[in-house]
Formats: C-alpha cells, sequence, structure tokens
C-alpha cells in the first residue's frame, strides 16, 4: 500500500504533536530568515523523526527548526527566551521584556535596565510583601 496524502499528513501530525509535548509551540508563520537559516544548513534534508533539527535565537524568542517526516520542507517551533533559559542571579532573561539580563557590579540584584525588573532571592522578596 503506498504512502498517500492522508498517511503523510498523520506522520507530520505526529511529529508537531511530539516536539509540542516538550515545551514547543509550532510556529506557522515563521519570519523569512528563520527558514532561510535553516535551509542554509541542510535542515529541511533529514528524514523522518530523528531527523536534524537546530535552534536559532530571535530578539525575543528561540525557535526549533525540525526536518518534516519526508524531509521536504521544516517544522518550526517557538519558545520564549524566559522559558528556555534559566535564569539564575547572575544572568538571564527577563520574564517581562524578554531581554538578555546580566548583574553589573553596581547592582544589588540581576535587575534588567530596560524595563526595571528584578530577580530578587525568595527571603527578599517575602521581605517585601511582609515587611
Amino acid at each position: 500500500m503506498p504512502n498517500g496524502h492522508g498517511q503523510r499528513q498523520k506522520d507530520e501530525e505526529e511529529l508537531i504533536s511530539a516536539v509540542e509535548q516538550e515545551g514547543w509551540n509550532h510556529y506557522k508563520n515563521p519570519d523569512d530568515w528563520i527558514v532561510e537559516a535553516a535551509h542554509s544548513d541542510g535542515i529541511h534534508q533529514g528524514v523522518g523523526f530523528e531527523a536534524r533539527q537546530n535552534t536559532y535565537h530571535g530578539d525575543n524568542y528561540v525557535y526549533l527548526v525540525v526536518s518534516s517526516v519526508h524531509g521536504n520542507h521544516v517544522h518550526v517551533f517557538s519558545r520564549k527566551k524566559s522559558e528556555y533559559f534559566e535564569t539564575t542571579p547572575e544572568e538571564g532573561t527577563c520574564p517581562n521584556c524578554q531581554e538578555y539580563v546580566r548583574r553589573h557590579e553596581d547592582d544589588d540584584y540581576l535587575t534588567c535596565h530596560r524595563c526595571g525588573w528584578q530577580y530578587k532571592p525568595l527571603k527578599e522578596r517575602l521581605s517585601n510583601l511582609l515587611g
């Protein structure tokens, strides 16, 4: 029995579902630069569920590009940088504006100098709420 369009569609949906279960959101209309970068890296030439994949970093999001099941094209998924990178007291991604932030010498806490968000230890946050 030939692998018809219905089976291909089912395979693609299964691939998309598997990647979404890992916390990625399917990005149906990706920016051209993401697709172009993936094609220049040869991501679309892979085949099957074990095909090549790569991440690309935008301003606010990280994009995961995965080859389609039959290697005809690519699927693009996205995740906010704040969900992708773990934020530590020294560096991370601001959950408000998604900018990468690093603690400077003059900062008491990790501070986003764009929107003012601060990463304070839990003890400090509780004392501010209760005090």
